[in-house]
Order: structure tokens, then sequence, then C-alpha cells
């Protein structure tokens, strides 16, 4: 087994330094609709228990599922590449602070950490590569405004191909993507990769600050590129997802802070 996960690791590293590229992991996780509040408040104290300068941990962003099919939690973790994806370890600095504490403090701990725990109980896990330089957009004007801070909406496509599925992300990209960014319509937009774990071969990930923004993205899809429109439908094979997620917190200066109102 230990062979296995080296040679497992060993591939994945070779692949992503090919394509030098940064990797995200995605974790999605299936928290009754009723609980996300509870939820919410462990993933804040439990995630900045764990955070410190041991970790390999770049970044990280959660939401939680607004419309179409799919987990009702996802939990993006951002890596500077696939080793420290792999080799990261989220309890180092959490047992750190166990060990530092008195015998109420690790009960308050405990009882903190398992419940946090119970709700990942059946999650799954996929790793994607995204070249943040090349392959995402960003409105400095929005992005300055504050609103990274609120409950913005992140909608989510994910599709196969049997073509190239650079060009596919790309075709995406000028079609939707760079020109809702630049029209201040949408926040922020990327496409990334599959790497392992069960995932589409491409995924566009878009940003807005309301759903009202959202709309207008979808008013004015058709002014885009149509060689980029016509160029993206003929690489795209079978079925494709789409989905609405809100934004419900991310780290902030080493940090977990969770969103709020704007």
């Amino acid at each position: 087994m230990k062979i296995l996960k080296a040679l497992c690791a060993i591939f994945i590293t070779l692949s992503v330094s090919a394509q030098a590229e940064t990797v995200m992991n995605l974790s999605y996780l299936d928290v009754p609709i009723q609980k996300i509040g509870r939820f919410m408040e462990l993933h804040e104290q439990v995630t900045n228990m764990a955070l410190g300068e041991k970790r390999t941990l770049q970044g990280q962003w959660v939401f939680s599922h607004y419309y179409g099919s799919g987990p009702t939690i996802v939990v993006q973790d951002n890596y500077a590449n696939a080793n420290d994806a792999i080799n990261d370890d989220p309890w180092v600095h959490i047992g750190e602070k166990w060990q530092a504490a008195d015998e109420e403090e690790r009960k308050e701990m405990g009882a903190i950490v398992q419940e946090y725990q119970s709700f990942w109980n059946g999650h799954t896990d996929e790793m994607r590569t995204i070249d943040w330089e090349n392959n995402h957009i960003v409105n400095s004007e929005l992005a300055e405004s504050g609103a990274w801070d609120t409950y913005f909406i992140l909608v989510i496509g994910k599709y196969n191909t049997s073509g190239n599925q650079g060009e596919m992300g790309q075709a995406y990209h000028d079609w939707v993507t760079k020109p809702s960014v630049e029209a201040g319509i949408s926040m922020a937009g990327n496409f990334s990769f599959h790497l392992t774990g069960s995932g589409s071969d491409v995924m566009v990930a878009n940003g807005y600050k309301s759903m009202h923004d959202f709309a207008t993205g979808l008013e004015n899809a058709t002014s885009g590129s149509a060689e980029a429109r016509q160029k993206f439908w003929s690489l795209v094979e079978g079925d494709h997802e789409d989905q609405i997620y809100i934004h419900q917190g991310h780290i902030v200066d080493g940090k977990f802070v969770l969103a709020k109102s704007e």
C-alpha cells in the first residue's frame, strides 16, 4: 500500500510539474441543509485551530449548494503543487494545541473536533490543476470593493471532452468568462482540469456579486465571441452539469473568516 501511494504521488507530481500548474483539492460533503450553519461554526473553529506555519495550505474557500444537483458543501483547498497537497497535515497544529491544553480545554477541543468530523463522514475528494496566472481573470475594481467577503454567487459548469481540454477551457474563457469580467458583470472566472478522484475533464467557475448580476450575465452570454462559442460546444462530449453555490467563508491573512452580508 505504501508503494502504491508513493507511485501515485510521483505520478501526480510529474503530471502537474509538466503543466506548471498549481493544485486545488475539492472536498464534497453532504451536510443536511438545516445543519449548514452549525457546520460553518465548527469549520471556523477547527480550521483556525489547524492553521499555522507547518501547513502547506495556501488558501481555502467554502461554498454551500444553492441550485442544481450535487453536495451541499464544497471545501476548496489551494496548494502550490501536488506534493504539498498530498503531504499537508491538517492535524499537526491541533495536536500541538492539544498537548499544551489543560484537561478542561482538551475536553472542549475533543467535543468540537468530534462533532465537526461527523460532518465529514462519507465525503469525497477531487484534485484539479489550475493555472491561476493564465486561466484565471479578476475584475480588479470589484475585487477591491470587499465583495469577496460577502455571500457572493459561484456558478460552476462541468464538462467532458473527447478533444483538447485546454482548447475547450480557453474557448469558454473567451466566449463567456473574459467578456463578463471585463464588462464588470462578474467578479472573476477561471477554468481547471481534472487530475485525480471523480470529476469532469474541464470545470469552469464564475463569481458574481448577486443573483441579479448572474442573470445579467446570462442575458449577455451571446455577446461574446461567436467563434469561441462554436468551438466550445464542438468540443463538448456527453451531458454536462451546472451548479450554483454561495460563498460561506475563506482564509484571510492566516485566519478563516465567515462570509458576511454586504
